[in-house]
């Protein structure tokens, strides 16, 4: 509580002052916490410990202490200090060099007593001034501290909620690990029975085309040995080996004898040459040798229309049940399907389970993350700040990143991702954003964003301090904690000095 000083009271210590009381209390220069080192009725010890004298060398303008602390009030010595009263306002020091060298340092003017400076004595204007911006600040914090307050309620309240979900979700990972791995034993049962059927289909096709080849094969003989049968045949019937078969030559061989008759008529002839009067190998071989075949030996008949024994390669194409009939396709388009959804089961139950692990890791490194010493500042990490200046617009996510929106285009670029705290003393009162977009022919851009107590969330300003590096000023409730020391001095009302 600030402290109250009645009229009367304040009225004595303006008689003190006026009088120059409080001056005779300690030798001119002298800081109050220094005044003990400073008793008239002793000797005066050096505060560096190089010598001692009689109290009365004590500013006789002339430099006797190595420490300069014999001179507080001169200028005698070129390492002293001066100490200014500045009664109404703050005490300040200064190097006693200063002392009487015709400007004025002292609010008090007390720097000047020998000097043709024509000093003001404005301690008291300026102390108000200062009391009046301190109480403003100490309004600031108090009114920043209840809002710190509820941050801290809402931080409390949000890590619980972190810590229920937390619970719930390692229950939901345990069930959703055993829905994978039935998901997983029903796939594997359904992806045998496909694969069996698959197997037993593409065995089906492999012999079926190992048939038909041997099919094939086995018609391209036929037609050889047909061809080969057929030249043998020309050959025989052509006796005088002109190339050409005449009714004359046809007559010659019994076995056109059709009706049986003991001898080769004109129309038996006729029959088997088509009529003409000459038949060439070709045309014997496409149409002649047909219908002489039959007629040519009852042996070689019977032996050409025989089919040829099955090579070895045919002997090894295996006729099984499988083999023979394919799966009934209703039957084959079920178990496809059992396989297919039985997949799809496991996929989305694998995918189920692996989306709550993410949300665990994610919950944890929020309940681990560090946001205040009393999470005061978990309130921000879900929001988002902007900062608007002429070409750029600046978003600061607390926890996560800084984006730079250039205004004419929308286009962003990213100047850093979360880092960390600053160190020490600075630990809530800097955040670190690296890793962001490099800079043409340059490093990565990076944030350093100073906070300072403020009754709300708000960028005060965006400087590029370097290429590619931003300083933000940032205000926040959650900083509102303790006054700076220098406020407390002046809400103190501080009067030791009378003493």
């Amino acid at each position: 509580m600030e402290l109250l000083i009645s009229v009367s009271f304040l009225s004595t210590i303006v008689c003190l002052l006026s009088s120059g009381t409080l001056g005779a209390l300690r030798p001119r220069g002298v800081s109050l916490p220094k005044k003990v080192f400073y008793d008239p009725s002793q000797q005066f010890y050096c505060l560096d410990g190089s010598g001692q004298f009689p109290f009365h060398f004590v500013n006789d303008d002339f430099c006797d202490c190595e420490d300069g602390s014999d001179e507080p009030g001169t200028a005698a010595c070129k390492n002293g200090v001066f100490n200014c009263l500045n009664h109404g306002h703050e005490s300040v020091n200064l190097p006693s060099s200063r002392v009487n060298d015709g400007i004025c340092d002292c609010c008090d003017s007390s720097d000047e007593y020998r000097s043709s400076a024509d000093c003001l004595n404005n301690c008291k204007e300026l102390g108000e001034k200062a009391l009046e911006a301190a109480r403003a600040v100490r309004e600031k914090f108090l009114k920043g501290e209840e809002i710190r307050n509820e941050y801290i309620k809402l931080g409390k309240e949000k890590k619980d909620e972190y810590r229920a979900l937390l619970k719930e979700l390692n229950k939901q990972e345990k069930e959703a690990l055993k829905v994978k791995n039935e998901k997983q034993d029903e796939k594997e049962n359904a992806e045998t029975r496909e694969n069996l059927i698959l197997a037993k289909e593409r065995e089906f096709k492999k012999a079926q085309q190992k048939r038909m080849a041997a099919e094939k094969r086995r018609l391209i003989e036929h037609q050889l040995q047909e061809e080969a049968d057929g030249h043998k045949a020309f050959s025989e019937l052509d006796i005088n080996k002109d190339g050409k078969l005449t009714p004359n030559e046809i007559k010659v061989f019994n076995r056109f004898d059709y009706d049986g008759d003991g001898k080769v008529s004109d129309n038996e002839v006729q029959f088997y040459m088509h009529k003409k009067d000459e038949m060439s190998l070709d045309e014997f071989l496409a149409n002649g040798w047909k219908i002489m075949k039959p007629a040519f030996t009852m042996e070689d008949t019977e032996e050409k229309t025989q089919d040829p024994p099955l090579d070895q390669e045919q002997k090894l194409v295996p006729v099984t049940e499988d083999s023979k009939i394919p799966a009934d396709d209703n039957e084959k388009i079920e178990i496809l399907k059992d396989a297919a959804l039985a997949r799809k089961d496991f996929a989305d139950a694998d995918k189920l389970y692996r989306d709550i692990q993410a949300e665990i890791w994610h919950l944890k490194r929020k309940l681990d993350a560090d946001f205040g010493e009393e999470d005061e500042f978990l309130v921000l990490e879900t929001q988002c700040f902007e900062f608007s200046e002429k070409r750029y617009l600046y978003r600061l996510c607390p926890f996560d990143k800084v984006i730079q929106v250039v205004k004419v285009s929308n286009e962003e670029t990213l100047i850093g991702l979360w880092e960390n705290w600053g160190s020490g003393e600075e630990h809530y009162k800097r955040m670190t954003y690296t890793r962001g977009a490099s800079c043409w022919n340059g490093p990565n851009r990076s944030v350093e964003v100073l906070l300072h107590c403020g009754t709300e969330n708000k960028i005060t300003s965006v400087e590029e301090s370097s290429p590619c590096t931003y300083v933000f000023e940032f205000t926040t409730p959650a900083l509102c904690k303790t006054l700076p020391p220098e406020i407390k001095k002046i809400l103190k009302n501080d009067l030791d000095f009378l003493f």
